[in-house]
């Protein structure tokens, strides 16, 4: 039996969260994918302005917005 990891709920540095914030202003894909795998499970809260950007409840959290992304990356079509 395999078992799935789950991510823990924790806390992100402050230098995680800026990038992810800057890589989302920036449109910086790449980045991106790389810092919702160490956001997952983060319950830092978003600011309330990246949260309207997302479309996300106030008070989400770091977690929930690299879950949505997650699943928004893996959904895209690729491009021909």
């Amino acid at each position: 039996m395999h078992l799935i990891p789950v991510p823990t709920r924790q806390r992100a540095p402050p230098v995680l969260c800026d990038r992810f914030l800057s890589a989302l202003d920036d449109r910086d894909q790449p980045t991106l994918r790389a810092t919702v795998r160490d956001l997952l499970g983060c319950v830092n809260i978003l600011p309330g302005a990246t949260c309207i950007v997302l479309g996300m409840a106030r008070r989400s959290t770091y977690g929930e917005a690299a879950r949505v992304i997650t699943s928004s990356l893996s959904t895209r079509p690729e491009a021909a």
